[in-house]
């Protein structure tokens, strides 16, 4: 235990909380928080285990606002469960508070739910169906962020929790699927995930950008058909995103589908396969690298994705396709600057940001995936390993990004974890950034430490991957023949 942190819990023992100690930690407010702290160390069933929450608590984002959760949680802990909170088989739960406003409120509203995090680190959210209820589908969604947000906060690999999210998700949408279906009591399409659901590498909070296909029927019947397609689709997203007291299940985007927000909600297998041979842009080639089946009739869905490998890798090594990548972030970032945001901290769109890794690694996977199968994932971290194998790249610039990715995704999801808000913005101030390096792991004792590292990672981080970018994308190089 660090010599801050021991005065500080040394104190607690005594009755005081050094406001100096909460002050050099980084708590904008010590003498609240520090009347929070002992509350909860004053607290009959917190009190013996002072030791090991008080210093998990100060090094959290909010500390003062953790203690008061705590001690407001072992209260109703003990009322609902009639025995007492302990801190010591919940672990995760001390940073959880300290780090998360929403999921701290959604515990204090359910305490039994704080069984969800036993274990070092808990176990992940279980593989079972969930109940086609849409009731049971927010439960099990909010139930399951609190393990795999406890388990980032816990330091295991930061890469299991994309798929963990992924897999979540993919369970949620899969019973939201059946019930769309007895509500409408219509025959199911097939339903493909795209975007960072379909590369199994979801946000903590993001849309789910879905696109559905169906067999069709013979002659007149396919319009009806279509209809009542474009009806179970409506019912399916309004459930989803309706909100209630915990929350809500997804947000769901269809905008990925042909022809776009214009676009019928739903195509046959014949009519999206005709769109995307004859008017499909080099955007939705980017786009379906991530196409993945996830429910529904799985032999129409292995039909149309089999039939749309040509359309998304071609045969043949095209040049072109670097220009075509170039011009889409070009106009992104112009379109951001142009409605004056912050472009500079934007950690998904700006330079050197996630954006800037996956249009890389999709350049590479659209020029030569027809030639290699290996590249043809949705995953930016498995293709950036198959792009290592083939050398396509030099291992060391891999590694660079395959590091820089990892951070730049790490930090997201903390800023997301705040309120579960679709936000991507690196905070410009002090106190927020602080926060941000407290639920990114960043644990030096001392706020203004932490802080400084950081600040240094994010320069860093930016100016590397932006480097590797500007070589292959902006400033495009002869495509070697591989």
């Amino acid at each position: 235990m660090n010599t801050l942190v021991r005065s500080f819990v040394a104190g607690l023992k005594r009755g005081a909380a050094e406001a100096r100690v909460l002050e050099e930690v980084g708590e904008p407010d010590p003498i609240k928080s520090g009347e929070a702290f002992l509350r909860a160390s004053a607290h009959p069933d917190l009190r013996g285990a002072l030791e090991l929450w008080a210093p998990a608590l100060l090094l959290t984002a909010r500390p003062g606002f953790a203690a008061q959760c705590l001690e407001e949680l072992a209260t109703r802990y003990r009322e609902t469960r009639q025995r007492a909170l302990d801190p010591e088989r919940v672990p995760g739960l001390l940073r959880l508070l300290g780090s998360s406003n929403f999921l701290a409120r959604l515990l204090l509203r359910h305490p039994h739910w704080s069984d969800e995090l036993f274990g070092d680190p808990p176990d992940p959210p279980g593989g079972d169906p969930i109940e086609p209820d849409w009731t049971a589908i927010r439960i099990a969604k909010y139930r399951g962020l609190l393990r795999i947000a406890a388990r980032d906060l816990l330091e295991r690999p930061f890469e299991e929790s994309l798929s963990e999210l992924s897999e979540l998700a993919d369970r949620c949408l899969r019973a939201a699927l059946i019930c769309a279906t007895h509500e409408t009591s219509v025959a199911p399409p097939t339903l493909f995930a795209l975007g960072k659901l379909g590369g199994r590498e979801l946000n903590f909070s993001s849309d789910v950008d879905l696109l559905f296909v169906y067999e069709a029927e013979p002659g007149p019947a396919d319009q009806a058909r279509n209809e009542k397609v474009a009806r179970l689709i409506q019912v399916f997203k309004r459930h989803l995103e309706v909100a209630s007291e915990d929350g809500f299940a997804y947000r769901v985007d269809l905008d990925l589908r042909p022809e776009g927000r214009s676009g019928a909600l739903a195509n046959s297998v014949g009519a999206a396969l005709r769109y995307y041979e004859t008017f499909g842009a080099d955007w939705e080639r980017q786009a379906m690298i991530r196409l993945r089946y996830v429910t529904g009739p799985r032999a129409a869905g292995e039909d149309f994705a089999e039939q749309l490998l040509p359309f998304t890798y071609r045969a043949l090594i095209d040049p072109g396709a670097i220009g075509a990548v170039r011009a889409m972030k070009i106009r992104i970032e112009a379109e951001h600057r142009s409605l004056g945001r912050d472009l500079e901290a934007d950690l998904k769109s700006g330079p050197g940001g996630i954006r800037d890794v996956e249009f890389l690694v999709q350049t590479l996977q659209l020029l030569y995936g027809g030639r290699h199968r290996q590249v043809r994932t949705g995953n930016v971290l498995e293709a950036l390993r198959a792009i290592r194998e083939l050398g396509l790249l030099p291992e060391v610039v891999v590694e660079a990004l395959q590091d820089a990715y990892l951070w730049l995704r790490r930090a997201e999801h903390a800023l997301q974890l705040v309120e579960e808000r679709q936000t991507h913005y690196f905070p410009r101030d002090a106190e927020p950034q602080l926060a941000l390096a407290r639920r990114m792991g960043y644990s030096d004792p001392k706020g203004a430490a932490a802080r400084n590292r950081l600040l240094d990672d994010w320069t860093g981080v930016r100016a590397q991957v932006r480097e590797h970018f500007n070589a292959l994308i902006l400033e495009p190089s002869d495509v070697p023949d591989v």
